[in-house]
């Protein structure tokens, strides 16, 4: 008899005094036949005590049945024994929820020093369950087996720190598995620990996909705080603020940061493109340009003030019909056509910056098309890949 059973036999039977003989026997024989790897038989003794309205009451024969599983599936899995380690549907998951029976019955603890350093040994296959499943894209259980990990981990009998990477695993899964409930309650355990942007991010994409936009703008913030006016947190709160039509909001948001971050171009270049979307040309010009002097070589900063230049000129077009008097008309076409070849001049910029760039090629394409200088379009249309 190896050490780790005969201690066994030893904890097992200095509690077994009301036995009877009977009863000790079972317990003898099933030990015995984990330890000689004698799983089927020993699996048929302790689900007959387990349909037993006697025994089913005590811990013992529900630490025997978790010791079953637990040692079938290690030593299954050590030797790539199917039978072994699928001895059980959701092997592992029955030798928790044995062990945890066991407790509850065990209300003086007995059992607690015995199951520690298995539930150390559950805690690891769970964990190395969770990055098969998650690998393999089957995201529902990865989430329930980082989880139980994670609760084993927790334990009252095991005196160890969780693993905030374990924490982030559990809820990335839950998250991945559209489990947002799951994924908020983990990630914000993470975001009171300042774990990482990418946290703060993911809570707010959670609480977005909840439908809870307070929570999601909540989120945004104290991430911002957190790490030290984040960009990327601050761009998502902009974006956050103009898809909910607060774009005043937005723009102090952007402003702030960029006085604060001066030699940063991603600011102005954001407001630019929220004065675009609301159809403000000028004034998104006026900030892509600040943007272009601190990032000369960012190209859809050229191909964007092209853009608001085209829009203003069409704009002016449009506006020229409502217009009765012909010296005002000559006025606005000479506007429109400013504007037009300034649009041009932009775009020519962004092309002799970089003439292989597909994004902006196609940009180039539809907006030189759109001015009608057609010998651009066909050199434009020439250099698109098929």
């Amino acid at each position: 008899m190896n050490r780790i059973f005969f201690f066994i036999f030893i904890f097992i039977f200095l509690g077994c005094s009301t036995l009877t003989p009977l009863q000790r026997g079972k317990f003898i024989a099933v030990f015995h036949l984990i330890e000689t790897s004698e799983f089927e038989d020993a699996k048929e003794i302790v689900e007959e005590m387990i349909e037993d309205d006697l025994s089913a009451e005590w811990a013992r024969t529900w630490y025997a049945r978790g010791l079953l599983a637990q040692t079938a599936w290690t030593e299954g899995k050590r030797r790539n024994d199917r039978k072994k380690f699928e001895l059980y549907p959701d092997q592992l998951y029955v030798a928790i929820e044995s062990y945890e029976k066991a407790r509850e019955l065990d209300t003086k603890g007995r059992f607690d020093r015995q199951m520690a350093p298995r539930y150390v040994l559950l805690a690891n296959e769970f964990q190395k369950m969770g990055e098969e499943h998650f690998k393999g894209k089957k995201y529902d259980k990865a989430f329930r087996a980082f989880e139980q990990a994670l609760l084993i981990t927790e334990s009252p009998i095991l005196a160890v720190k969780t693993e905030k990477d374990l924490i982030y695993n559990t809820a990335l899964a839950a998250y991945e598995s559209k489990n947002m409930e799951k994924a908020v309650k983990y990630f914000s355990r993470l975001n009171e620990k300042s774990y990482s942007t990418n946290v703060s991010h993911l809570l707010f994409a959670a609480h977005l996909e909840k439908g809870d936009t307070l929570a999601a703008e909540r989120a945004l913030k104290e991430g911002i705080e957190k790490y030290d006016d984040n960009k990327e947190l601050i761009l998502l709160l902009a974006d956050l603020l103009y898809e909910q039509g607060e774009t005043e909001r937005a723009h102090e948001i952007l402003e702030k940061a960029s006085h604060e971050n001066p030699e940063e171009y991603i600011y102005p270049f954001t407001q630019g493109l929220i004065y675009q979307k609301e159809k403000k040309y000028s004034r998104a010009v006026e900030l892509y340009k600040k943007a272009a002097e601190l990032a000369p070589d960012e190209l859809m900063t050229y191909v964007n003030i092209a853009t608001s230049y085209y829009n203003m000129g069409v704009e002016i077009e449009e506006n020229t019909r409502l217009i009765i008097s012909s010296r005002m008309v000559q006025e606005e076409r000479a506007r429109s056509e400013a504007a037009f070849e300034s649009a041009a001049k932009w775009l020519n910029k962004a092309y002799e910056k970089e003439p292989e760039d597909q994004a902006v090629i196609i940009r180039l394409y539809e907006l030189y098309k759109a001015l009608g200088i057609n010998d651009k379009v066909r050199t434009m249309q020439g250099h698109i890949n098929p």
